[in-house]
């Protein structure tokens, strides 16, 4: 009986008759296919999306009367934010981690505001014909009062939509029951939006030892995938 311990390249693809360099050009073939595909993202200069994401974010902090201060911590995740999202295929998620109160939330809610604005500019035709915008922003334990109260209509909602913010991720109940039933809905919905690569942002206070031990291996293992870990390094703002 022939040992399968060793693997060999030349082996496996020489039982069908196939070349190294043949399976090479069918993998560089399907890349390119695969690159016709317009991810989510902002068109147009890093510099400008920097200025752009840094109006926004001040008009969030302005919004609820605070004085906005203009530090190196803010400078330094705005511009790792709009450098991701002009790259010409970014990941189709951001993680935006932190201390409690540092602007993780008002960031995320800049980003809603200006893809918004870019949409009224009509700045998504790059998408394609088929490209429907929309943006929501819920929080994880909103998330799991939609399945406790059966609003299922909701939920599928927020499987599909373009452009999602799930805010404070791990502030949400582990489990909830709906009708006795158990089940881990923030969870569900994580893997739903890897298997639509819809893009997303999450923010949360957890780190990456307690989201593994919140969210499975499973879910841990997609976060790591679908998703740029931004880290604001920015203290507290709240007084």
């Amino acid at each position: 009986m022939k040992s399968s311990g060793t693997l060999s390249v030349g082996d496996i693809l020489g039982e069908f008759g196939i070349s190294e360099s043949q399976l090479s050009d069918q993998v560089a073939n399907v890349k390119a296919m695969q690159k016709l595909s317009p991810c989510f993202r902002f068109d147009m200069d890093p510099k400008e999306a920097f200025l752009l994401l840094y109006q926004f974010y001040q008009e969030q902090v302005q919004g609820r009367y605070i004085d906005f201060i203009s530090d190196v911590y803010t400078q330094d995740v705005v511009a790792k934010v709009a450098k991701h999202l002009t790259k010409p295929y970014p990941e189709s998620g951001i993680m935006l981690c932190g201390v409690p109160g540092n602007g993780k939330t008002t960031l995320a809610k800049a980003l809603i505001e200006m893809a918004k604005y870019l949409n009224r500019k009509d700045k998504f035709r790059f998408m394609g014909e088929y490209f429907k915008f929309g943006t929501r922003f819920i929080t994880a334990t909103e998330v799991c009062e939609y399945y406790k109260n059966q609003e299922d209509d909701k939920i599928l909602t927020l499987k599909g939509i373009p452009f999602l913010v799930i805010d404070d991720l791990g502030e949400e109940p582990c489990e909830v029951l709906s009708f006795g039933t158990p089940a881990h809905p923030v969870r569900r919905l994580i893997e739903k939006r890897y298997e639509t690569m819809g893009f997303t942002v999450i923010t949360t206070n957890l780190v990456s030892d307690d989201l593994f031990k919140q969210y499975g291996w499973r879910v841990f293992d997609r976060i790591q995938e679908m998703y740029t870990k931004i880290v604001h390094q920015s203290p507290s703002y709240r007084k």
